[in-house]
């Protein structure tokens, strides 16, 4: 893996030492949290039911919410799921890879045909019904798989049993044959079928359109999953991610002032969680398992109270970094974002 970080392949991600998270951080940047649920914030599960946040991790959230950071949540869980996981706090979501999109406590989703925030204007939910039908007649025989009905998709889990896998992609590879408007998603020991369009990388970028400010804004997001690359490739500035969301705009973009069109400028941070060498990632930097995204956590908190301590002394400084000019903000090695 020799080529740079924007080709297709990629060069092994960095480590953090996850409480060393602020060596990598400026107290001239704004910043902004973008976070996986299943597998990031909660540990996975045999049966996705099961699965829950706990209640110290969404207590860190809130504090660092309480510091002026924007967060959202980014998921392959339906809307109503993602909103139980993350309760009592209010975030704005992406869910369902993108399909369902909320502005806080907004309950509208992406899917609506008025909506300009979205690649997916329309899901023929006939169809979606169809395609349930279809997996679910094929499953009866298998006691281990786990059938997800989502709004806007349908997935097919089986970790359970592992050694379906195979069985199970055969299953959902059969029913697309006959749907060409959708397309397969892979995750962890699940298979998932959804319309074709919808991802983690245009959601991010839809959120972060209602992040904007007259401030530069540094978007981190910290994920688990094969879904998740999209959304890296999103706050790392891939031009194909930023193309493609720019094309779902409507067009719009010609109207908007250099500061609006913000998906031309992203160079924010994707944090991979559980890193396998075997399996290459787009992310630039790594970390273990979900207890080391606690650590990271409460690491970006403790920068987030220093800055607040501190903010005096950069009254008179430019808010803004460039790759040009970093800031020294501590004599390391580690890039300072």
């Amino acid at each position: 893996m020799t080529s740079g970080r924007g080709s297709k392949a990629h060069n092994a991600p960095t480590y953090i030492t996850p409480n060393r998270f602020a060596d990598y951080l400026s107290h001239r940047q704004r910043y902004c949290l973008f976070l996986d649920i299943d597998g990031t914030l909660a540990d996975f599960t045999l049966n996705p039911k099961d699965s829950f946040i706990p209640p110290a991790t969404l207590t860190l959230l809130q504090k660092i919410q309480n510091h002026g950071v924007s967060i959202a949540a980014v998921s392959g869980r339906s809307l109503t799921e993602a909103r139980q996981m993350l309760s009592p706090l209010t975030l704005p979501i992406g869910a369902t890879h993108g399909l369902e999109i909320a502005f806080d406590d907004d309950h509208a989703n992406s899917n609506a045909k008025d909506n300009d925030n979205t690649n997916v204007t329309f899901v023929d939910t006939a169809e979606l019904a169809v395609i349930r039908q279809a997996i679910s007649q094929a499953c009866t025989s298998y006691d281990d798989f786990i059938i997800e009905d989502k709004p806007y998709s349908v997935a097919l889990h089986y970790r359970q049993n592992p050694a379906l896998a195979n069985m199970a992609y055969d299953i959902v590879a059969a029913t697309l044959k006959n749907h060409t408007n959708w397309m397969l998603k892979k995750g962890k020991y699940v298979w998932e079928i959804a319309p074709k369009g919808a991802d983690k990388g245009s959601a991010i970028l839809t959120l972060l359109k209602k992040m904007q400010s007259d401030e530069t804004i540094c978007p981190i997001f910290i994920g688990d999953d094969i879904t998740d690359e999209a959304g890296f490739m999103a706050v790392q500035g891939d031009d194909q991610t930023r193309e493609k969301h720019r094309l779902t705009e409507n067009r719009l973009t010609e109207n908007r002032t250099p500061k609006e069109n913000l998906h031309r400028t992203i160079t924010g941070m994707g944090i991979k969680v559980g890193y396998d060498p075997d399996e290459p990632t787009c992310a630039h930097f790594y970390v273990n398992n979900i207890f080391e995204v606690t650590v990271l956590l409460e690491s970006f908190l403790e920068f987030c109270q220093q800055r607040l301590t501190s903010s005096s002394d950069f009254a008179d400084t430019d808010l803004f970094l460039t790759d040009a000019n970093p800031l020294p903000l501590k004599n390391i090695t580690r890039p300072i974002i």
